[in-house]
């Protein structure tokens, strides 16, 4: 079926275009942008408006999605569009009917379900009739609608890694910025002098040899966006030092919107905000800091806790245990029940005593494999839940090993054993264990390594880990 309609042509191009890459989409796909942009402007062509004089409470596409689940039997409905209309309208960081049908569109892309609501408004003609005018619109029109439809079908073909956490600011643009999460050893002070502007923790200023300053970990212009994994959208004077009263004594987890691209362009949402500071954009962007790196790991790695009285900072592990290509800011999500299950190989198990972090996982892994063999490997699934890790062996189903996220000390693999992983896990909670344990496992290739691992640490934030 050929497309005749302009918009849709835009769109089935940008389709191709991005089934045209090689690697995943990421945040900062040059297409991206253009791709989010043009299927809003399809969600949008024709959706009809409430008569209001003054155009009080104005629709969005997000306002049909989200009745959904209430309109339709929930029973029929698949629990993909069900989980993703609940994601968004529990999440904190959006805040207009805009950005929770951005963050729906982005999280719907992840999870390969964009085509569901699509598919189900067209299962109730009341509810089409209701929303979309049949003479305007994409969707309300039965044959544009069927050929937008198969090129949604097309979209799942297309894998995309997104950070669904980097979303505070789709409320104002579709424009990704680079972000950043950190943690910090136990401190009084991060060094860190705050501008509230808009509803957004501003940093103004960044003492000379503090903790936030060391490798220019946060710098002027950056947004806090989360502490302790609450959001800071919308954040109160006062909030930000209740959490860290609430939490003293333990490390600082931090996650940041940087204020400049790693082009060294500041973000425009941000630009706004430094004006009203006072700041001009463009000085920052003529003494953006030119660190050796800076403008090509994009941290690539989480931070790792070192002892007390140094400054867990992100950093590299070492050469041999570095992969070229590894760009972990974005990490896969799971499975639409909140699951991902893999058959893999348990290798093995050793002690490494009563230190779990990451910078144990590289000998543990070699530890096991000098002392395992072909023979002792057991054929298991490992299944990622929403809390907990669960390895069951797949020929009894009897379960081998459970750990908890909170459990989970670190997870990683080798450079030179690449289908090989591991993950470190304690008696109790590693913020408390005394013991630890590493266990191994060997993928069916470096990729699905990679992919277990990245769910690791998207099932439990705090999980120090490298790929």
């Amino acid at each position: 079926m050929s497309v005749s309609d302009p918009l849709l042509k835009r769109f089935k191009g940008l389709v191709l275009l991005l089934r045209n890459e090689k690697d995943a989409i990421r945040d900062h796909n040059s297409f991206l942008q253009q791709f989010s942009e043009t299927l809003e402007e399809v969600f949008r062509r024709g959706l009809k408006q409430p008569g209001t004089i003054f155009g009080f409470n104005k629709r969005d596409y997000w306002n049909w999605i989200e009745s959904l689940p209430d309109v339709l039997n929930v029973q029929s409905i698949n629990p993909a569009l069900t989980l993703s209309v609940s994601t968004v309208k529990n999440c904190k960081k959006v805040k207009s009917n805009q950005g929770r049908g951005r963050l729906f569109i982005r999280f719907a892309l992840a999870r390969k379900s964009l085509h569901l609501p699509v598919r189900y408004i067209h299962t109730n003609s009341t509810l089409l009739e209701y929303w979309y005018d049949p003479n305007t619109s994409i969707i309300g029109n039965e044959i544009l609608s069927e050929i937008f439809l198969s090129l949604l079908e097309e979209t799942k073909q297309i894998l995309f890694n997104l950070n669904i956490k980097n979303s505070s600011f789709l409320d104002e643009t579709w424009t990704i910025p680079v972000y950043k999460q950190f943690e910090f050893v136990p401190c009084r002070d991060l060094g860190i002098h705050l501008s509230y502007i808009k509803g957004r923790a501003v940093v103004a200023a960044v003492d000379i040899g503090s903790v936030a300053a060391e490798d220019n970990k946060i710098e002027t212009g950056d947004v806090l966006d989360e502490l302790y994994g609450v959001s800071l959208n919308g954040v109160r004077k006062g909030q930000i030092p209740e959490l860290l009263k609430q939490n003293q004594g333990w490390p600082i987890y931090l996650a940041v919107v940087k204020c400049q691209f790693l082009s060294g362009v500041v973000f425009p949402p941000i630009a706004q905000r430094l004006r009203i500071l006072g700041i001009d954009p463009t000085k920052l962007e003529a003494n953006m800091h030119n660190v050796e790196g800076v403008h090509h790991t994009q941290h690539r790695f989480p931070p790792v806790s070192v002892e007390s009285g140094t400054v867990a900072i992100p950093r590299l592990p070492p050469p041999h245990a570095q992969l070229p290509d590894d760009d972990l800011e974005q990490v896969p999500v799971n499975s639409p029940d909140g699951k991902a299950n893999y058959l893999v190989k348990y290798v093995g198990r050793v002690d490494v005593g009563e230190y779990g972090g990451v910078a144990v996982i590289e000998n543990g892994i070699q530890e096991v494999l000098r002392n395992a063999s072909d023979i002792e490997k057991q054929e298991v699934y490992f299944e990622l839940g929403e809390t907990d890790v669960t390895v069951t062996l797949k020929n009894s189903c009897k379960v081998l090993l459970k750990h908890s996220y909170t459990e989970i000390s670190s997870c990683g693999r080798r450079v030179d054993s690449v289908d090989f992983f591991a993950y470190i896990a304690g008696e109790t909670s590693c913020s408390l264990a005394k013991k630890f344990v590493c266990y191994v496992f060997e993928a069916s290739c470096d990729e699905e390594s990679k992919t277990i691992l990245c769910a690791i640490a998207q099932g439990f934030g705090r999980t120090h880990w490298f790929v």
